[in-house]
């Protein structure tokens, strides 16, 4: 950070704004901002860094706050890894959303991976009738020549 900080020349340093003004920005958003710093502008990182010192925001109750917000997309994970394993397709999909069923079953191959279990599983059994029909037909047609 303090290298990107030294290639720029002082005047743009000074004259950085941001719309909020850093200084303008509740608590929580600047302990966002100085822990997550990934998702911001490092310039706007650095200002927020500056604000929490001059708010005197201790590094302890930032953590305590951090580790909160951890726990709680955590959580919120998990939720969502539960919802994708259990969604699954209805009778109704295949009538009122065919064309996006059809398209999700044959050019998404990462539904496992991305988590949706029991879409998997409902495409493989799907492809396994679809197979065996076509079998069925093409020997039906077969004897019937």
């Amino acid at each position: 950070m303090q290298r990107f900080l030294d290639k720029l020349p002082f005047s743009v340093i000074v004259s950085m704004n941001f719309e909020p003004p850093i200084s303008e920005r509740k608590t929580d958003e600047l302990i966002q901002m100085a822990n997550f710093p990934d998702d911001w502008n490092p310039l706007a990182v650095e200002q927020a860094k500056n604000e929490l010192a001059i708010r005197n925001v201790s590094p302890e109750y930032q953590n305590k706050k951090v580790s909160v917000w951890k726990r709680y997309k955590e959580k919120k994970k998990i939720v969502t890894n539960k919802r994708k394993a259990t969604e699954r397709y209805y009778w109704d999909d295949f009538i009122f959303r065919l064309d996006e069923v059809i398209i999700e079953m044959l050019f998404d191959w990462d539904m496992k991976k991305d988590g949706y279990i029991k879409k998997h599983q409902q495409r493989k059994y799907t492809f396994a009738v679809i197979g065996l029909l076509v079998v069925v037909v093409y020997v039906f047609l077969k004897l019937k020549e």
